[in-house]
């Protein structure tokens, strides 16, 4: 099962820093994202982690350890603080060879029994 996608707002949250901040990391290459249908960023936790020590070598441990108290209080209890939106999206993102594969596999029965 692959690794949760973190999400913006997680992000921010995570490394202690505004969400616009999060989105100019990512416009100049310094934190990679991947985009989930197009439209929604969500990273790895290794590289939030990288930007983390980052942070952390330069701000010093507190900045550090608030942001992770902070995501732990938020996120305390909630699996997956995503909209229902997101979860299609990221449902059609990762299973999109078996949503063609049963269209197909509908789309040939159809023929078949039709003709």
């Amino acid at each position: 099962m692959p690794d949760k996608l973190f999400t913006i707002e997680e992000a921010a949250i995570l490394l202690g820093v505004p969400e616009d901040r999060i989105k100019k990391l990512v416009s100049n290459g310094s934190l990679p994202a991947y985009k989930i249908g197009g439209r929604f960023l969500r990273f790895r936790r290794e590289q939030i982690e990288a930007i983390r020590y980052e942070i952390h070598d330069k701000f010093g441990a507190k900045v550090v350890e608030r942001a992770s108290r902070d995501y732990l209080q938020k996120t305390k209890g909630v699996v997956y603080p995503q909209s229902l939106l997101d979860r299609i999206l990221d449902f059609f993102y990762f299973n999109d060879f078996y949503v063609v594969a049963a269209a197909l596999a509908c789309l040939i029965l159809l023929f078949i029994f039709k003709g």
